[in-house]
């Protein structure tokens, strides 16, 4: 009851993002770097708590003290490198930031916070990101706004235009439990009033149409997943199950010396075979 308690206490820290603020009025980071000293503290505290409600107290007040960072005028330009264990990430076009950090359960499951900050010229905008991982149904197909993320530690952005329309490839990373690890492709963009979505029906994966996708493997396994800026690629391993017996088990799937990509092309990243035997003329993947 207790832990409930408190995750619905971090539920409500995380609806006071969600709102416009102009910001105070700083000309230097002093300020900011006193709240990072302490932030730094709770963010070891959430990986590193010796017992679940600790991780879970520290989780509720970190996110308070974000909150009062960020509404602070200059902090967008703010780098906090002294946050080890959050990702933050920025694209070329510093429209904003993504933050991302998980929390480790007793149960062996992880649950993922988020925060993305706007950059606009006199006030901050800033959005509370909710993990709703285990109630969206149809995951690669689902367009979701901030309040029914799909929780990742994201670690990898790109971004590209077409039709005049600016989107961000986010690569990230989620332990979900004891059993099974994942990993995600996730396409971000923004909507006319400025609030951010997640998936977006642009990944051509063997003539189904996905709106991301999700990587699900044995949690002792590692598979690599990063975008290639030199051939403009999402490269990504296959997985696969050591006997056919296990198919769909994916605590078995392991990867299996080969590796897809994605490439982009006309407002479609289309799925392509044997990406390093990359050449003038890959093989498109189709479905079996």
């Amino acid at each position: 009851m207790k832990k409930i308690c408190i995750l619905l206490l971090i539920s409500i820290a995380l609806k006071s993002f969600g709102r416009e603020f102009r910001g105070k009025d700083t000309t230097n980071f002093d300020s900011i770097r006193n709240l990072e000293y302490q932030l730094e503290g709770l963010s070891n505290n959430i990986i590193n708590g010796e017992d679940q409600k600790t991780r879970i107290v520290s989780t509720y007040y970190f996110i308070q003290k974000l909150k009062q960072v960020l509404i602070i005028k200059n902090s967008f330009n703010y780098d906090f490198t002294l946050l080890k264990t959050i990702s933050i990430l920025k694209p070329e076009d510093e429209k904003f930031r993504i933050f991302t950090w998980n929390l480790l359960l007793d149960s062996g499951k992880y649950m993922y916070f988020g925060v993305v900050q706007m950059n606009l010229k006199d006030t901050f905008k800033i959005f509370g990101l909710y993990d709703s991982s285990n109630f969206v149904k149809n995951k690669n197909h689902a367009i979701l706004d901030n309040r029914h993320w799909i929780g990742a530690l994201y670690y990898q952005i790109h971004q590209y235009k077409y039709k005049k329309q600016t989107q961000y490839i986010l690569l990230g990373w989620d332990g979900e439990d004891a059993l099974v690890n994942k990993k995600i492709i996730e396409i971000l963009w923004f909507d006319k009033e400025g609030n951010p979505q997640f998936g977006l029906p642009v990944i051509d994966n063997g003539g189904e149409i996905q709106n991301r996708m999700v990587f699900t493997f044995a949690e002792d396994a590692t598979i690599l997943l990063r975008y290639e800026k030199d051939k403009n690629s999402i490269v990504f391993a296959n997985t696969v199950a050591p006997n056919p017996i296990l198919t769909g088990k994916y605590r078995y799937y392991l990867p299996d010396g080969t590796y897809d990509f994605l490439k982009f092309e006309k407002g479609f990243w289309v799925r392509y075979k044997d990406f390093y035997k990359f050449s003038k003329n890959p093989h498109k993947y189709r479905k079996e």
